[in-house]
């Protein structure tokens, strides 16, 4: 006997259940970042409980800690609209899901074009950005000091723009003025020297401000992160084109997964009226 028309389904429910799965793994992923980012959060505000309340705002907004609160919540939210709206066939998640993607879409459609377009302008705002994080409040984050360290090893770089290790003489405690009290004055963090990673030596990068430039360079990394990352980059530059061609494919067929079932459960609503 004939199905009727009432009981036809035009919903795929292989593409239902597929959209439902990737959700569900990145929602598991993002609550997962958001849970390391607010560990993260509460040991740096117990951290920063003598400073006043908007200055530890600012360090925990900017920390990598913040960051991954704030991207983990993103994914979070996003993929727990998309589970939601496959698994119950609900229209109005599923239209905030697929207009969430395309929006992240069209802003990193919009970075890297600015990016092409403007490469020495985005360089400069990048630096800006990052010395004044990284480099000025770097002993006074935990979180802050073990990213920074961690770059400056694996990049084999020193400070953070085009100046390199010169950056560390906007640190107040690497800052090299005779009246400074610290014992680090005209210094840069021992994760600058070249031996770092087998000397351990706590004091290799003492008085760097003092020598010339080829002297420090025996020590110490003198080129800036940025610099080195980029250069990391260029040397690897068909992975790094196929890992970000390969995610941004990945956003693309998902929203137009998403957009295909919002257009079923539509067609399959009209045919009950």
């Amino acid at each position: 006997m004939a199905r009727s028309r009432r009981d036809y389904s035009y919903i795929s429910q292989c593409l239902k259940w597929t959209l439902f799965t990737f959700n569900f793994v990145f929602w598991l992923f993002g609550l997962l970042i958001a849970a390391l980012g607010c560990y993260g959060v509460i040991f740096t505000a117990e951290e920063l409980s003598e400073k006043k309340s908007l200055e530890v705002l600012y360090i925990i907004t900017t920390d990598l800690s913040g960051i991954l609160l704030a991207i983990g919540g993103v994914i979070f939210m996003v993929s727990f609209t998309g589970c939601v709206g496959a698994l119950r066939e609900n229209l109005c998640m599923l239209k905030l899901y697929f207009w969430s993607l395309t929006i992240f879409l069209i802003a990193e459609l919009m970075f890297a074009i600015a990016c092409i377009v403007f490469p020495w302008k985005s360089r400069e705002i990048m630096e800006g950005l990052l010395s004044k994080r990284m480099v000025e409040d770097y002993r006074d984050s935990d979180n802050t000091r073990d990213i920074v360290d961690f770059i400056q090893v694996q990049a084999e770089c020193c400070g953070i723009t085009s100046e390199g290790y010169r950056d560390w003489n906007d640190n107040e405690y690497f800052h090299c003025n005779d009246s400074s009290p610290s014992a680090e004055k005209c210094g840069v963090p021992p994760s600058c020297c070249i031996d770092y990673k087998t000397a351990h030596n706590l004091m290799c990068g003492y008085d760097m401000f003092n020598k010339k430039e080829h002297e420090a360079a025996d020590k110490i990394h003198t080129r800036g992160c940025v610099t080195a990352i980029i250069n990391i980059l260029e040397s690897n530059l068909y992975m790094a084109a196929g890992i970000i061609f390969g995610i941004t494919l990945f956003q693309m067929y998902v929203t137009h997964q998403a957009r295909s079932l919002m257009d079923q459960i539509m067609l399959q609503r009209s045919r009950w009226i």
